[in-house]
């Protein structure tokens, strides 16, 4: 029972230093010796719970991409008004993004070297039941008059492209803007509020 309960103990404490250092340095800039000395370790520890840095990196992107899924999902299928939901949505891919900006690449490398698990992630919250949602209340604003007509997929298409597109160029964006990658992220933050109004401002009438 103690073993089961210190061992409990030290892999958490690796997986919350590797979550530090990925969210920090990024997954490239991050190696396991790096996670073992944040984590008062070794990398023999760090092996032996974890067996790889890749997998490290794969659990803390499934909670985040997990806790993303779900805000997204959950906005999409709730009662907001519309153009308040719409900003939701973006706030809520800025404010995980901010955090977790290794998330598109990795999801990149997914869809490349394992698609059906990132599909099978994705079926898990239901995307149908969400898109079915967001295509009535679309239906039904077209009927009020708040909006131009839409097609779904095509707003969704445009949201994930404007929220993702700019953290998947991060380091290429700030070498040719000539600015360190904190003042490409203080860009990017200041983006988010040309986006929510684009987006608004396109679906107007």
């Amino acid at each position: 029972m103690l073993k089961t309960k210190a061992d409990s103990e030290v892999k958490e404490r690796i997986l919350k230093a590797a979550r530090d250092l990925f969210i920090e340095k990024g997954y490239n800039g991050t190696s396991i010796r790096d996670i073992a000395t944040a984590s008062g370790t070794n990398v023999a520890m760090v092996n032996y719970y974890f067996h790889s840095k890749y997998n490290l990196f794969e659990i803390v992107f499934e909670d985040a991409f997990t806790g993303l899924q779900e805000k997204i999902f959950s906005t999409l299928t709730s009662d907001l008004p519309f153009f308040e939901l719409i900003e939701t949505v973006i706030d809520s891919y800025y404010e995980m993004l901010l955090e977790y900006p290794q998330i598109p690449i990795f999801i990149l490398n997914e869809v490349n070297q394992n698609p059906e698990r990132l599909s099978d992630r994705i079926r898990i919250t239901n995307p149908h039941n969400a898109f079915a949602k967001i295509s009535e209340r679309i239906k039904e604003e077209e009927k009020r008059g708040t909006i131009r007509e839409t097609p779904p997929i095509d707003l969704l298409l445009n949201l994930l492209s404007l929220c993702v597109f700019p953290f998947i160029l991060k380091n290429l964006g700030s070498n040719v803007a000539n600015v360190s990658p904190e003042e490409y992220t203080v860009m990017i933050e200041k983006h988010k509020k040309y986006v929510i109004q684009f987006v608004i401002n396109a679906l107007k009438k």
